[in-house]
């Protein structure tokens, strides 16, 4: 660009000293294209636009997906090439920033992709855009930072629940009463010769062609119940040289434990105390990241989802977790206390903590005694405090050791 000035300067000096026609018109000429030129380049970059195909990508833990931004010329004038940089959180391909060039034409339309892995749990914000813009003639270059956001959520890995250590039965869900209110079809309890009154959606017709009489079927009588996680993301309860492989170990069995409920037909929601990382793209460019957790009562959990069944309930809850850190929070016997009173009757009380502390048994033991169901998840590397599953012969608690590979069970019977 400086050689071009410098031509520019001689031939001004020579149109100045020798009146020749053609050394004017080139002085006029390469004026035009250096100075017109820039302002035309700079017109069309002020003018291009740029959008993202979604606001969100969504991985689970080792997929692949493409994040592509759309340019688009809505002016007369072509941009020869169009330079885009983005930067990659470090929890991400190692923060590697990706790049990639366009040509875009006369109102024409590009988009340039690059490819994302899910490496690590979270969510996370791409942006903004650092776009440079040229001309073949290399005489001009533009760069300026666009306000364009995108969000990455990478689920939390889901295990079977052996793989936690945990057996592939846990009470949940349906109780058994004995007053036959509530019969479940899902569940056989016998059958018997049919009677006058009998529903013909009854009949077992197998066995009543096998016997030639009519048989009927029998079920067992439920209550259909809720199932809520409560998962404990307070940092005061962790241990600091084990806080981050215990709370994601937290989390893993928090999801894992919806995916199992989940895909056995039971409605469940999620109750906690962690912190949420805020969707940058939906929040907006002058809002902080955290200003919707701040407009919440101290006293309040920070994630309530009430429960719910299908699959869609499930990717709510896994995004939950997705976005869920550990930090300092409400203090989770509080939180259990207080939430869980506002559960249904016999609701079946999850609970995901690192440490089974005195307060947190006393609130379990209470809970029991009113109705609830309530199993205790440890992730912690030792319980703490496993003489205190003894304390009653009136309650029913189950705990359980979270390990990649093991199981301790107590239960006060």
């Amino acid at each position: 660009m400086n050689w071009w000035k410098l031509y520019l300067l001689i031939l001004l000096m020579m149109a100045l000293f020798f009146p020749a026609r053609g050394i004017h018109i080139a002085f006029y000429a390469l004026a035009i294209v250096y100075w017109g030129g820039g302002w035309l380049l700079r017109y069309a970059f002020q003018r291009m636009e740029v959008t993202r195909s979604t606001e969100r990508t969504r991985l689970f833990l080792g997929e692949t997906a493409q994040i592509a931004v759309t340019f688009r010329n809505h002016t007369l004038i072509p941009l020869a090439w169009l330079s885009g940089y983005e930067h990659l959180p470090v929890a991400l391909e190692a923060g590697r920033a990706k790049r990639w060039v366009v040509s875009l034409g006369p109102l024409a339309t590009a988009i340039g992709s690059y490819s994302i892995s899910g490496s690590q749990r979270g969510l996370y914000t791409v942006g903004p855009l650092e776009m440079t813009v040229g001309e073949p003639l290399g005489l001009h270059q533009f760069s300026d930072i666009i306000q364009s956001y995108h969000d990455i959520v990478v689920y939390p890995r889901i295990f079977a629940l052996k793989e936690l250590g945990l057996p592939s039965k846990l009470p949940y869900g349906n109780m058994r009463t004995r007053q036959p209110i509530f019969p479940d079809p899902a569940r056989l309890a016998g059958v018997r010769q049919y009677q006058d009154g009998d529903s013909r959606q009854s009949i077992h017709w197998k066995l009543t062609a096998r016997t030639g009489e009519l048989q009927v079927k029998q079920f067992q009588h439920t209550v259909a119940v809720d199932t809520v996680i409560f998962l404990n993301l307070d940092e005061a309860d962790y241990l600091v040289h084990s806080l981050y492989v215990e709370s994601e170990l937290a989390i893993e069995t928090g999801a894992s434990l919806a995916n199992y409920l989940a895909r056995s037909g039971e409605t469940i929601g999620l109750v906690s105390n962690a912190h949420l990382r805020q969707q940058r793209a939906e929040v907006g460019l002058n809002e902080p990241k955290e200003a919707a957790l701040a407009e919440l009562p101290a006293t309040q959990p920070t994630v309530r989802l009430l429960p719910r069944k299908g699959m869609a309930q499930l990717m709510r809850i896994l995004e939950a977790l997705a976005a869920a850190e550990c930090r300092s929070g409400l203090p989770f016997p509080e939180l259990l206390s207080n939430e869980a009173r506002n559960l249904a009757w016999g609701t079946t009380l999850l609970v995901v903590t690192p440490i089974d502390s005195p307060e947190l048994i006393e609130v379990a033991l209470a809970l029991l005694r009113l109705g609830y169901q309530l199993s205790i998840f440890v992730v912690g590397r030792t319980v703490q405090h496993p003489q205190l599953l003894y304390r009653s012969s009136q309650a029913n608690l189950q705990l359980f050791r979270v390990t990649k590979g093991e199981t301790i069970t107590w239960g006060i019977r």
